[in-house]
């Protein structure tokens, strides 16, 4: 297992530092953040401190918890949290994300770079637990493939009030049957575009894609006279897909076919680009070609066929 920081799409994974305090402070305060979670709000500063320098100190990879700081952008945007058993081969999970970086897709992304983590180090079994009021948690641990368990009716008293408790579990076989590999596989084209800025902000903000670089110099990319050079010309890459894109004057229409390796992986983009607000030109369903494909476009109306052999 790599040493941490690790990078995760559009997150840095990585230990708590003291310089996290008001961050943590803020977002663990926050009555929206805290409303189904065990601690109540606000959380004095002296204990979200005193929190902090237990997390940076606490080791990954022995029983008991680890908390996991996700930042974005260089800020911190929240927490995820395993609990180790003491036979090393289960686990029980929590995360938290800051309300003004909810919706993003950034819980979606940290979790499973975390559940990536500890199932490489033979853990063979995952469990979680949240109010059944907590839609939104729920959804999260559907769409990463954990396995609804139970309704544990009226079981938890937690400010003031007997709530109901939803469990799922995720075993070790079935992480590794949904994600074989980067899901996206096959393809690399150069899309020619109106607006590089406005292609990044689709690409990179809204479908995860990393950027690679950008680049204006005219001569270097051997451009013609008539082409332009600012912005110029951009890298994209997510899974072991890169894309090119090049402004170029003019409508500039394609179709882009993105592979992915399972049924599965679609329903796991749809459920990712869904939650941050991408729009969906067709959803997955099995086309008559036998392919279960869906459908979206970006700025520049190039359409993006999202595509797998249908399930079995």
């Amino acid at each position: 297992m790599t040493e941490l920081p690790v990078t995760a799409g559009r997150l840095v994974v990585r230990r708590f530092t003291a310089a996290d305090v008001a961050a943590f402070t803020a977002y663990r305060s926050d009555p929206h953040v805290a409303r189904y979670q065990g601690w109540a709000a606000p959380v004095p500063e002296a204990d979200a401190r005193q929190l902090v320098a237990e997390f940076a100190e606490a080791e990954e990879g022995v029983p008991g918890w680890f908390q996991y700081a996700v930042e974005a952008g260089g800020v911190l945007v929240g927490d995820v949290g395993v609990c180790l058993a003491d036979n090393r081969m289960q686990a029980d999970l929590g995360f938290t994300i800051a309300r003004e970086h909810q919706g993003r897709g950034y819980a979606t992304e940290a979790v499973r770079c975390v559940l990536d983590r500890v199932f490489a180090t033979g853990v063979r079994r995952v469990s979680a637990e949240c109010d059944a009021r907590n839609t939104a948690s729920a959804r999260l641990l559907d769409r990463l493939g954990f396995g609804r368990e139970g309704l544990r009716r009226r079981h938890t008293w937690l400010k003031g009030e007997w709530t109901d408790d939803l469990l799922f579990g995720l075993l070790a076989e079935d992480w590794d049957a949904a994600a074989p590999g980067p899901a996206i596989f096959a393809c690399r084209p150069n899309l020619l575009v109106a607006d590089v800025g406005a292609s990044l902000g689709f690409y990179a903000d809204e479908l995860g894609f990393a950027v690679g670089w950008r680049w204006s110099d005219r001569k270097a990319r051997f451009l013609t006279e008539g082409e332009p050079h600012e912005p110029g010309t951009a890298l994209v890459g997510r899974d072991h897909v890169q894309l090119m894109l090049t402004q170029v004057p003019g409508a500039h229409t394609t179709r882009l076919h993105l592979d992915v390796h399972s049924a599965a992986q679609v329903d796991r983009l749809f459920g990712e680009w869904r939650e941050r607000g991408v729009e969906i030109a067709e959803p997955p369903f099995v086309r008559p070609w036998g392919k279960y494909e869906m459908r979206l476009h970006d700025p520049d109306g190039n359409v993006l066929r999202v595509s797998s052999p249908p399930a079995s």
